[in-house]
């Protein structure tokens, strides 16, 4: 009887964690659009204001959109690198 609670407790903390991780990533780097759990803003707001929200830019774009080619297929894997290195490169400047 206890491998079933074993089991739940694991999925348990594996949920607190990622809910923790989104909290600290809404404190860090919170954007405009972007999907915020409930449980992760009460969570981020638990240590003061939180930031606003700010607006991608062109940058965040182009790699938002090299994504979502890659797994649509339309760009092959190495294209990809290329392309996320342009965007490392055009984010050092």
């Amino acid at each position: 009887m206890p491998a079933p609670l074993i089991v739940a407790l694991v999925i348990a903390f594996a949920y607190a964690g990622l809910i923790a991780a989104h909290a600290r990533l809404i404190r860090r780097d919170r954007r405009r659009g972007a999907y915020e759990p409930r449980a992760a803003l009460w969570l981020a707001s638990r240590f003061g204001p939180l930031p606003q929200p700010r607006s991608p830019d062109a940058l965040d774009r182009l790699e938002a959109e090299a994504i979502e080619r890659l797994l649509r297929g339309e760009l092959a894997p190495a294209a990809y690198r290329a392309t996320m290195a342009d965007v490392a490169a055009r984010a050092a400047r």
